[in-house]
């Protein structure tokens, strides 16, 4: 069927309700009835929508180690831990500590090369402000 004969029968259609409606009393208040409840579900399927929050697709799951706790222990202490984990969980853990800014750690399949990932960085981030402190003086951490 072309797009002309699906507008004339549905015009044809539409002008056969219409005048049912106009005609008929029960027939209108039953077409009343059903866009009703048309209305209540989508007023109800709106609010439902608006109180839950929406879920993020490519949300990864929560890491399941905290390699700077693990790093106080020792490197490894870490890196035993990391050993245990599957690439997936390595990449969660990569992913809750933001150690891959460029998105390039992600694609990688060697697990030796995400362990080591972590452990650097880790690393490197623990140390940081090591350099302003006097080598007579304790860190914060060590008075604790």
């Amino acid at each position: 069927m072309d797009k002309k004969t699906v507008l004339a029968l549905w015009k044809k259609i539409s002008a056969c309700i219409a005048e049912e409606i106009t005609n008929n009393n029960e027939f209108a208040s039953r077409m009343g009835l059903i866009f009703e409840e048309s209305i209540i579900k989508l007023n109800f399927s709106k609010h439902e929508t608006t109180n839950t929050k929406p879920k993020r697709g490519n949300r990864r799951e929560p890491a399941k180690v905290n390699p700077f706790v693990l790093l106080e222990q020792g490197v490894e202490v870490l890196k035993t831990a990391l050993e245990a984990l599957d690439i997936e969980e390595l990449k969660d853990v990569i992913a809750e500590n933001g150690m891959d800014t460029a998105k390039l750690a992600m694609k990688w399949k060697d697990r030796n090369r995400l362990i080591n990932h972590i452990i650097d960085t880790t690393q490197r981030r623990s140390s940081r402000g090591e350099a302003f402190w006097n080598s007579g003086s304790e860190k914060p951490s060590d008075n604790e």
